[in-house]
């Protein structure tokens, strides 16, 4: 699919979507439009994945330029941690879906989804 028409697609029908396979280029345009769709760069973790070996990081890498600010979104981190687990073949890690849905319940919430730094 063209990428465009692609960008379109994710944009109109989100759920028909589970893996996506691009190229790195496309894959961080497309990603970090995706993640306007759930509110916010540090919800939505990556993956980079290859025959024998994987690599796992926010969709908004290491965001070197909010570092020490009390505004960083550990999220997308915690949530790159469950993908690897689970592409090690641990699935009995719910903990970490209970905790992240505790902490967006209860509104524990960084800048990026309204909340205030954590200083």
């Amino acid at each position: 699919m063209l990428v465009d028409s692609m960008a379109y697609s994710l944009m109109m029908h989100p759920e028909k979507y589970d893996v996506v396979v691009t190229t790195n280029l496309f894959g961080d345009i497309l990603s970090d439009m995706c993640a306007a769709l759930v509110g916010s760069l540090g919800l939505v973790p990556s993956a980079n994945i290859g025959e024998k070996y994987a690599f796992f990081e926010p969709v908004h890498g290491s965001a070197p330029d909010i570092a020490g600010k009390g505004i960083a979104n550990p999220l997308a981190a915690i949530l790159c941690v469950k993908m690897l687990l689970e592409w090690m073949g641990e699935q009995r890690y719910p903990v970490i879906d209970e905790a992240i849905a505790h902490v967006l319940l209860k509104k524990i919430i960084t800048p990026d989804l309204g909340g205030r730094p954590a200083h």
